[in-house]
């Protein structure tokens, strides 16, 4: 079986406003541990507590990363004081996609 890969970007800005102000992707793993260190590094650099984190399960959304085989239908917000960090799955063509964005 192979080893479950996540696609994903994270996104921040003013909750429930026009997000994102800013993202960040693509992002590849292929650990959950790989997934959190991601969130906690935009965490990090956004100033927003560390103890946003656990406003996720992610035992849970790696387990379903792992049944589905990849992250595209994943979607989890942390939020804070009126800010919210996304976190959203992509396919590997989106994530192709905008890492030639990114690069061009």
């Amino acid at each position: 079986m192979p080893k479950p890969i996540a696609r994903f970007q994270l996104m921040n800005g003013l909750a429930g406003c026009y997000m994102p102000d800013h993202h960040s992707g693509p992002y590849v793993v292929t650990r959950r541990k790989d997934l959190i260190d991601a969130v906690r590094d935009q965490l990090a650099f956004l100033d927003m507590p560390k103890s946003a984190i656990r406003q996720v399960n992610w035992t849970r959304v790696w387990r379903f990363i792992k049944f589905a085989g990849d992250a595209s239908q994943v979607h989890v917000t942390m939020t804070h004081k009126g800010y919210a960090l996304e976190l959203c799955g992509m396919t590997e063509g989106e994530a192709d996609e905008m890492e030639r964005n990114c690069e061009g």
